[in-house]
């Protein structure tokens, strides 16, 4: 008798498997990745025409702990969480700069993103360090947490000073603990500290 040809054993497990599948109700089924942008809603101008400066921003640092794409939700005091299935489009660092800088130049307070335009002249430097961005989902009201500092410098005779350094903490009650309503969390915290700061840079700034 001639042993049986690889190829027949392969479509016999095959089968086999197909069938237990089918009797058994054995099945697989993963839930899709998602991707989320952050995004802030429309910015008070606080002046028309805008002010002549221009600012180029030229860091936005994020802690280590929260630089990935995953989201990071905190389950305990000491135990936080990655989410394989959900998280942000693009790099938040990038993200976050993009939504800043389109902040600054809706309020008024600047003129020009030299990021962008690269033959205007850079009247301020600007850095972003965020040091918070998960869920709070220790209690049965969940948050989105966002912590950050910016620090902005003026350029005078090519010598950079700061003339304005503030941190900024939002804690916003969302409505469940998922990805979908932690970003409009973080988007609410996001469009409120950036309010705030630009309200305040408008009297720093002269």
């Amino acid at each position: 008798m001639t042993s049986m040809k690889f190829t027949d054993r392969i479509l016999i497990l095959i089968t086999i498997s197909v069938l237990f599948t089918q009797c058994f109700g054995v099945s697989k089924t993963f839930p899709e990745k998602r991707f989320f942008l952050i995004e802030t809603n429309e910015t008070k101008q606080l002046f028309s025409p805008p002010k002549p400066r221009t600012f180029f921003v030229r860091k936005v640092f994020i802690s280590p702990r929260f630089e990935g794409k995953e989201f990071v939700y905190r389950k305990d005091n000491v135990v936080y969480e990655s989410d394989f299935y959900n998280g942000f489009f693009i790099p938040p660092s990038h993200n976050f700069k993009e939504e800043l800088s389109k902040s600054l130049i809706r309020s008024g307070n600047f003129e020009w993103d030299a990021n962008l335009h690269t033959r205007v002249g850079v009247t301020h430097y600007i850095e972003l360090n965020l040091s918070q961005l998960y869920g709070d989902f220790r209690s049965k009201e969940p948050k989105a947490v966002i912590e950050f500092e910016v620090v902005v410098f003026e350029d005078k005779d090519s010598i950079s000073s700061p003339v304005f350094r503030k941190t900024f903490k939002q804690n916003v009650i969302i409505e469940k603990k998922d990805a979908e309503a932690l970003v409009i969390g973080w988007n609410s915290a996001l469009s409120q500290s950036f309010s705030e700061m630009n309200l305040e840079l408008s009297k720093q700034l002269k």
